[in-house]
């Protein structure tokens, strides 16, 4: 008997109904193989942390249709493997464990196994032509923020100083042309089968070049990750739907999807990854993929090329999060299991890990280390604990990052002048996920306290816990969208009690608590400022910056804001609540007129905002 409730098909805002478009099952993966897309079924693709046993799907008859549902032959574990379908012991391999086109293979073990601790991450975009003008509002945005403040002298600094040249001038709308921008080096071409070490395959499908000469602007992308697999689904939305009205439900299976890409790997498993948006054209798609085994690997699935940007490295640490810098084309910050932040260029062939003196961990601890040689990965590495950090959300003004980490704290850095402003505290436990508002007013984070949290960066306080979650938060996005009110706010949650959760929130609708004297200007300006920082080994590079006095668990300093007592937060409650998968949600992603959502189990979901849809407005 399932815990979970019976997963709903629709769910209803004020403005109407958002319906469930596409589902990507494992069974469709299983019934709807295109057999030189078909994904790796072997028995050494269980992986060693098998946790929980469900029932398999019956035998399947391979299908030779080359167009199928969004699901066909890329679900061989976004978070779900299936056992050996060979009917004997090992398998192994890539590509094995399937029959020839047109013949049924033997009868596989009465189990799948779900892998707990490998959720999916989805993203989802639309073509660039349709989001051209969104791009190049978020390019100008990182380009003109990246001249404030002075120079530090290191690459990374100089790096930024240098996006107004070059970040996001490819073409006229903002995404770089095939001959633009900046290309890791010493890139590895296609390839169907490798003696990598790392990569098995490089597969692209015949009709990829098709998709992107066709596309008018209404296909969307959603590139996700599974156990071994990293893969590219093209969908075509329908206009049927829009024709029936607001009101009118669509079946999962009426839009079609296919896989265009698919970067199989031999025994590594990634956590997380993020496409490059100032870079992102129709022959280019700059992905950056962090791996459980702390490798980093930059790949063009639309090229078909990949490069490991710390191999032969040692580091063991998980990568646990990856995102782009803003306008730039090459830079890249990636956090990391041992509570580090290193920043990436993906052009720079060598990786040196620095030494970081060891010291006690503290919520104000923000160690800045430089590199030895300056043509090594990472240019440069923020150390900021002994937790792993969770995620990283950039700020709408190109200049500050939220960062979360397991050890309970959201702080909210100046990455250009590479100072820590500011450490809320969540109310118990480690956070999981933060968010931006469109304005940069407001960051909301979740996590283990099963709480969503708003932060007021101006005020420097909480302004409101919100209260609906049965467990821990693992994704929120705010609804780009939600509201024609500027003073309202709407975002979405997801968590592992496998539900949905939709917020509004009007700061003058709660009473907020006593906050500390505010910020004035903008975003940044005025801050207060700290003491002039310790510097410890002499001038850079190779320089180490610690800011802040050691303290213990709540005591203020300079930067960690006391956690506020339950009674004098206000309590926001969720406008909608509806269960929408049966396994835990690990995943959310917002593009344009979808929402993406995935689970644990490898289920991948995909909602169409109401109609209408006013997309001028949006862009």
């Amino acid at each position: 008997m399932s815990i979970w409730a019976t997963p709903c098909t629709h769910f209803d805002t004020p403005e109407g109904r958002w319906a469930l478009v596409s589902e990507f099952t494992t069974e469709d993966a299983a019934n709807q193989f295109v057999p030189h897309l078909a994904p790796r079924l072997g028995g050494d693709d269980l992986g060693t942390s098998a946790s929980e046993h469900i029932s398999a799907p019956p035998t399947p008859v391979v299908a030779s249709s080359a167009k199928f549902s969004a699901a066909g032959a890329t679900m061989a574990g976004s978070g779900i493997m299936f056992a050996d379908m060979q009917g004997g012991g090992g398998g192994g391999g890539g590509g094995g464990g399937v029959g020839a086109l047109g013949t049924r293979p033997a009868p596989p073990r009465p189990a799948v196994h779900l892998v707990a601790n490998r959720p999916t991450f989805v993203m989802a975009f639309h073509s660039p032509a349709a989001e051209s003008s969104e791009t190049s509002r978020s390019a100008a945005q990182g380009s003109s923020a990246s001249e404030s403040g002075g120079s530090r002298g290191h690459g990374f600094r100089q790096g930024l100083k240098g996006l107004r040249g070059s970040g996001g001038s490819g073409n006229s709308n903002g995404a770089a042309d095939a001959s633009s921008g900046v290309r890791p080096p010493l890139a590895r071409g296609i390839v169907s089968k490798s003696t990598s070490a790392f990569v098995s395959r490089i597969i692209t499908s015949e009709n990829l070049a098709r998709w992107i000469i066709n596309d008018s602007g209404r296909a969307a992308y959603i590139l996700f990750n599974a156990p071994r697999s990293m893969v590219l689904v093209g969908m075509q939305q329908q206009q049927q739907q829009q024709q029936q009205g607001p009101q009118a439900q669509a079946s999962p299976r009426e839009n079609c999807g296919e896989t265009l890409a698919r970067l199989d790997l031999v025994n590594n498993t990634p956590l997380c990854h993020d496409v490059n948006q100032n870079t992102r054209s129709e022959s280019r798609l700059d992905t950056v993929m962090g791996f459980v085994q702390g490798n980093m690997v930059w790949y063009d699935a639309i090229s078909g090329k990949y490069v490991r940007l710390n191999k032969n490295s040692g580091y063991i640490p998980a990568i646990m999060c990856v995102r782009w810098i803003p306008g730039s084309d090459s830079l890249f910050m990636a956090g990391t299991a041992d509570g580090g932040i290193m920043i990436m260029d993906c052009t720079k062939e060598e990786f040196c890990m620095p030494d970081v003196p060891a010291g006690q961990a503290r919520m104000d601890m923000f160690a800045v280390v430089c590199p030895q040689k300056p043509k090594c990965n990472p240019v440069v590495y923020w150390k900021m604990g002994s937790r792993p950090i969770t995620s990283i959300a950039f700020a709408p003004d190109g200049q500050h990052v939220a960062v979360t980490s397991e050890d309970g704290g959201l702080r909210i850095i100046d990455y250009l002048a590479e100072d820590l402003e500011d450490v809320y505290l969540s109310y118990f436990g480690g956070l999981s996920c933060c968010a931006w508002s469109d304005d940069g007013k407001y960051v909301v984070a979740g996590g283990k306290d099963d709480l969503i949290s708003i932060w007021s960066y101006y005020d420097q306080c909480i302004v409101a816990r919100c209260q609906g979650h049965e467990s821990w938060v693992s994704g929120v996005v705010f609804d780009p969208m939600g509201h024609e009110d500027d003073n309202t706010y709407r975002f979405m949650s997801v968590g592992d009690d496998a539900r949905l959760l939709v917020w509004d929130f009007s700061l003058a609708a709660l009473h907020h608590p006593r906050a500390p004297a505010p910020r004035t200007g903008p975003l940044g300006e005025g801050a207060s400022q700290p003491a002039e920082s310790p510097t410890v080994g002499g001038s850079p590079p190779g320089d180490l910056h610690l800011r802040g006095q050691p303290h213990v668990g709540d005591a203020p300093s300079e930067v960690v804001h006391c956690r506020m007592p339950e009674g004098s937060v206000a309590v926001l409650q969720p406008l909608i609540s509806e269960a929408i998968h049966d396994a835990p949600l690990s995943s959310l992603h917002f593009s344009r007129d979808l929402l993406v959502t995935a689970c644990r189990r490898g289920v991948v979901k995909v909602w169409k905002r109401p109609a209408p849809f006013d997309l001028p407005s949006y862009l």
